[in-house]
Parts: structure tokens; C-alpha cells; sequence
């Protein structure tokens, strides 16, 4: 089995989420569900970081399984330099 770990660090209190491949949703669940509870202080900005780690992770096994590597950026008509 293929474990994965997220962690966030906030203030003294340290929340860790272990889950298996498949299981993001369930994850995400319980994320929501700490983020609305007022007795924890893990809050949307929180919940958003970790679902957009877990988000990173699946697309990363997207890529593998398909064996591709995601397009270097490029110069083009839609980008923009400051």
C-alpha cells in the first residue's frame, strides 16, 4: 500500500492526514469538516493549501502513469513579461 502524508503545522497544534491512493476524497472530507468546526483553528486558507497539495499529488500520478512530463512554459501570444 502507498501512503501518502500531508501535514500542517499552526501555532502548537500539528494536523496530519495519512490516506492511500483513492482515498483523496475522503481527505478532502475531513479537511472541510476541521475547517468548519470553531473548536479547531484550521481555517479555509488552511483547507484550500492542503487541497491544493493533495490536487499536486494526483496530478503528478497522472503524469507518471502516462509517463509524461508536463510542458516547459513558453513565450507566447497569451503570456506576458512585468
Amino acid at each position: 500500500m502507498n501512503v501518502r502524508v500531508l501535514s500542517l503545522t499552526k501555532g502548537r497544534q500539528t494536523y496530519v492526514f495519512r490516506y492511500s491512493r483513492g482515498r483523496e476524497d475522503e481527505v478532502v472530507n475531513e479537511i472541510i469538516r476541521l475547517a468548519e468546526d470553531p473548536g479547531t483553528d484550521l481555517d479555509w486558507v488552511d483547507a484550500a493549501t492542503l487541497g491544493f497539495q493533495i490536487t499536486q499529488h494526483v496530478a503528478a500520478d497522472c503524469y507518471r502513469q502516462m509517463d509524461l512530463r508536463p510542458a516547459p512554459a513558453r513565450e507566447g501570444p497569451c503570456s506576458h513579461s512585468p
